[in-house]
């Protein structure tokens, strides 16, 4: 990229990008000229058409040739000496050739082409990193005098030995909680792990009846399945289906407190025979 901004076929550059606008800005000036040429042209007919036809309703001289003017219009040209060679002009201006490159390495430095030695990408494109730029939080701050406050509240040793207390309060009350949790009697803490133990063995049961249940509906539903399958199998041969008895109902529960945990488990609920 260093080295395409010295070929002169590169696009970006000043002197093709100078060129390129100075050739519309002259077509766009042909153009304008060719219509004021038009232009006139056609003034020029239709003022000559009016003339002839005044000529012919007023004035007697048609008859007459007319007079033939030759004149030569041509253009100011301040500069005809030096195209003449009238006037020797040699040399260069030296202040127009310095502002002339000044503006090229300014442009150059601009876009990004011209970077000297040891200069930075900020010192050309003129932008300021973050880490260079004022804190927000400084921003906020409406004078020195606050931000000294701020300072001053940070580093007083008062309000730190405050923080200190306030955590010495809390271990405090910490510890005296764990010295009434441990003076507990040990028969207390005797009843409490064999009330945790028996509860535990109390879901145990629970969980074992629930699982024979479940088991015996199991059963009995393939039970079911089986002989329904064998039925139709026997009517499909032709054989009469053997009829099942039929089961007696189960008896059922009668509770003997209203709010009763567990009631299918409890003996006293179940009818004696």
């Amino acid at each position: 990229m260093n080295i395409l901004p010295k070929k002169r076929w590169h696009v970006r550059t000043k002197d093709n990008i100078a060129r390129v606008r100075r050739d519309e800005a002259q077509a766009a000036e042909e153009e304008k000229k060719l219509k004021m040429r038009i232009q006139l042209a056609e003034q020029e007919t239709k003022l000559s058409l009016l003339r002839n036809k005044s000529k012919q309703r007023y004035d007697d001289s048609v008859d007459r040739p007319e007079e033939t003017k030759s004149e030569v219009l041509t253009h100011v040209n301040f500069f005809q000496d030096l195209e003449d060679g009238h006037v020797a002009h040699t040399g260069v201006n030296k202040e127009h050739e310095q502002e002339k490159k000044e503006e090229k390495e300014a442009y150059e430095k601009k876009v990004g082409y011209l970077t000297y030695l040891g200069q930075d990408t900020d010192e050309v494109t003129g932008n300021i990193q973050w880490y260079n730029k004022k804190p927000k939080r400084l921003d906020l701050c409406k004078t020195d005098k606050e931000i000294e406050t701020k300072v001053k509240t940070f580093n007083d040793p008062l309000i730190v030995m405050k923080k200190y207390v306030e955590t010495d309060q809390k271990s405090s009350e910490h510890s005296k909680a764990l010295v009434k949790k441990n003076d507990e009697s040990p028969i207390k803490k005797h009843k409490k792990k064999h009330k945790k133990k028996h509860r535990k063995k109390e879901k145990v049961n629970d969980k074992k009846i629930i699982l024979e249940k479940l088991r015996e509906k199991r059963l009995k539903r393939e039970r079911e399945e089986r002989f329904r399958a064998s039925q139709l199998l026997a009517r499909m041969n032709g054989v009469i289906p053997v009829e099942v008895p039929k089961l007696q109902p189960k008896p059922t529960i009668v509770q003997k407190y209203n709010s009763q945990f567990n009631p299918y488990l409890a003996k006293q609920n179940y009818p004696t025979t």
